[in-house]
């Protein structure tokens, strides 16, 4: 075997993934796969540490003490000057509940659990995805994950040499089966968890003994095979194929993660004297991108996220182009005077130093988890609001049947008649109510199941993303209906005119439900529906939308600032101004809804009060969670509205 030599395409190649994440995050319309720059990075991850370990156990001084001593120096100046930086400016800008979710992500940082804290948080309501500035360090927690393993496969197989690679194999075809499974099954649980994400590792590791153990270098002159130049151009079509073609919304990884995955693999098997690879991976520029692609990963995340916490979910180009900017100048500033010199000093208190900082970082961090640091923003007036948007367990009480993504069915209540609920996360939200009234009314037999998907409102052949959401959720419904002759009522209630509005995701036939002809035959088919289910016996209730906007969400009392949090005079939301705006959709909806058989409530003339929306209950207290669903403590205790729903 020969050693590896250092390969400046593979610093360009980093660049290559580096920048698919970052001009993804920024502007997702302008590389819609992106994000499969992490996937570039895990392959290039299990080929060059591959290729340490190896050189250690051929060298037969491979020490886990030096090993993780280098993992360390590597990763720990760059992250601990991150995390300190996003904890600090945390406290600056963030809301209590908010600062105490940072100071959780954080801890998490720290045991490099991140991975699994978000796979468990990425329920419909938890907070954006944009709204965590550490949210990207779950792929760093999935490298650490595989570094603490691997190593050890690595000692049990080395003096079994015939036996190494097969096995490796063998676990890559493992780890690739059960992606491809999970993709399908558990799409969260596949994207963020180590074993389904493994075999990019092992791809790179597996590269990396092949060229290790036959020596494929090309000596300077040496002309370049064809099959070679053939390997590099080909991995370029399918990394470009992966960045372009694969789109958010999409399983992934699953079989498409191929793309960026064998792409990576072929160019770097197509050596560094391929002329992709020569004359593009290898140029100066890039392969400076390449050296601060770590630190570049880190703070580009935390930017953004912060721009849109202060600016909203659309901030302006200009305001991307200024996060992007600070991202690069705090990544070159990191790599050239923390990175490189700490890495690279030889005393002996660097090391100690790095782990000390490390822990005293998670020990703040649980700190503010807990509430015992606060943010600037933590006063009385803010912490009432901030208690109220917290209060959005919806389901809490009730018995969970079946979990699938985000489609739930629940149920409670007695063993008589029972009333059928489906709809979406403005179903979800009566679910207190009714667990209420049937938990307390003993002269009431009746129960209650619920079938709901976030985001996903009852209307057949509709499509998001070419994907048909509402069939699974039709095939509960229906398998319900079949299995359970005591559902003597339907209730269908979603974020209705949400549908129709001229920014929404929602096709039928190729057209957008923002287009009033293609909104018509969505209803019509709806309309379908429901006739369907009246001439089966079903007593249909159709319950509209309740009043919603950013004028009505609890943050609203707060402006946001680059500098802080000021507390001042909510905005209004007047009801004709909300009635007008969505009046085409919410009309043609009840009149679809009364010429087909059901009885039609009108959560309007609940919820606002001389014609301005309620926006606090009788103590002050918000009686929505965020600016699209009512608080369940709200719930529980007013939304009568919905009692006929499980009457006698």
């Amino acid at each position: 075997m020969i050693s590896l030599k250092y390969r400046s395409d593979i610093d360009g190649l980093r660049a290559v993934a580096v920048l698919g994440v970052v001009i993804y995050h920024a502007f997702p319309w302008a590389l819609p796969g992106g994000f499969t720059g992490v996937d570039i990075f895990f392959v290039i991850s299990g080929y060059l540490i591959s290729g340490i370990l190896y050189k250690r156990h051929l060298q037969g001084g491979f020490s886990f003490n030096e090993f993780y001593a280098r993992r360390v120096r590597r990763l720990f100046p760059a992250l601990i000057t991150v995390l300190v930086l996003t904890m600090a400016y945390g406290w600056v800008i963030l809301l209590p509940d908010e600062f105490a979710q940072l100071g959780k992500h954080v801890a998490a940082g720290t045991l490099f659990i991140q991975n699994i804290v978000f796979w468990q948080e990425s329920g419909y309501f938890d907070t954006a995805a944009n709204l965590k500035p550490l949210l990207h360090l779950w792929s760093l927690a999935v490298e650490e994950q595989f570094y603490i393993f691997f190593p050890l496969l690595l000692i049990l197989l080395w003096k079994r040499p015939k036996i190494m690679v097969p096995v490796m194999g063998v676990l890559l075809v493992v780890s690739m089966a059960g992606n491809l499974w999970m993709s399908l099954h558990a799409s969260n649980a596949d994207f963020f968890l180590t074993p389904y994400r493994a075999w990019e590792f092992l791809g790179g590791s597996l590269l990396a003994w092949w060229q290790y153990d036959k020596g494929h270098q090309h000596s300077e002159g040496e002309e370049v095979p064809m099959y070679r130049e053939a390997l590099s151009w080909g991995g370029v079509v399918l990394m470009g194929m992966g960045m372009v073609w694969i789109q958010k919304g999409q399983p992934y990884p699953g079989w498409r993660a191929l793309f960026p995955v064998v792409g990576t693999l072929l160019l770097m098997e197509g050596g560094r004297r391929s002329w992709v690879n020569r004359k593009v991976l290898s140029n100066p520029a890039l392969v400076w991108v390449g050296l601060i692609s770590y630190p570049l990963y880190l703070f580009h995340w935390p930017a953004l996220s912060f721009l849109h916490i202060v600016k909203g979910e659309d901030p302006s180009p200009m305001y991307l182009w200024e996060a992007l900017g600070i991202s690069l100048l705090l990544a070159a500033i990191t790599y050239h005077f923390i990175e490189r010199k700490i890495r690279h000093n030889k005393s002996k208190y660097t090391l100690p130093s790095l782990v000390a900082g490390f822990v005293l970082m998670g020990v703040l961090s649980i700190l503010a988890w807990k509430a015992y640091i606060t943010p600037l923003s933590n006063t009385p007036i803010v912490r009432k609001i901030s208690q109220a948007t917290e209060d959005k367990d919806m389901l809490h009480g009730l018995e969970l049947m079946k979990h699938h993504s985000d489609l739930y069915i629940n149920r409670c209540g007695g063993s008589g008649p029972q009333t059928l609920y489906v709809g979406d996360s403005n179903m979800m939200q009566y679910a207190p109510r009714i667990l209420e009234l049937l938990k307390n009314n003993k002269g009431n037999d009746r129960g209650a199941i619920l079938i709901t998907k976030g985001g996903v409102a009852p209307i057949p052949k509709i499509t998001r993303n070419g994907i048909l959401e509402y069939s699974d959720f039709e095939k509960e419904l229906i398998a319900c209906l079949l299995v359970d002759q005591r559902i003597d009522r339907i209730v269908f209630a979603a974020r209705w005119y949400k549908l129709f509005n001229r920014d929404t995701p929602w096709m039928l036939d190729g057209g957008s439900l923002s287009d009033m002809k293609c909104r018509d035959q969505a209803l019509d088919a709806f309309g379908c529906s429901i006739k369907r289910f009246s001439n089966m016996g079903k007593k249909v209730i159709l319950v509209l939308a309740i009043p919603d906007g950013k004028e009505l969400d609890p943050k609203g009392n707060f402006q946001r600032t680059f500098i802080g949090i000021k507390v001042g005079k909510p905005f209004l939301l007047a009801e004709r101004k909300y009635i007008e705006l969505n009046q085409g959709a919410i009309d043609k909806l009840k009149t679809t809804g009364y010429e087909n058989g059901a009885e039609v409530i009108n959560p309007i003339s609940f919820l606002c009060n001389k014609g301005v929306c309620i926006r606090e209950d009788a103590e002050g207290v918000p009686i929505r969670f965020d600016g699209t669903h009512l608080r369940p403590g709200y719930v529980r205790e007013h939304v009568k509205y919905i009692d006929s729903t499980v009457s006698p």
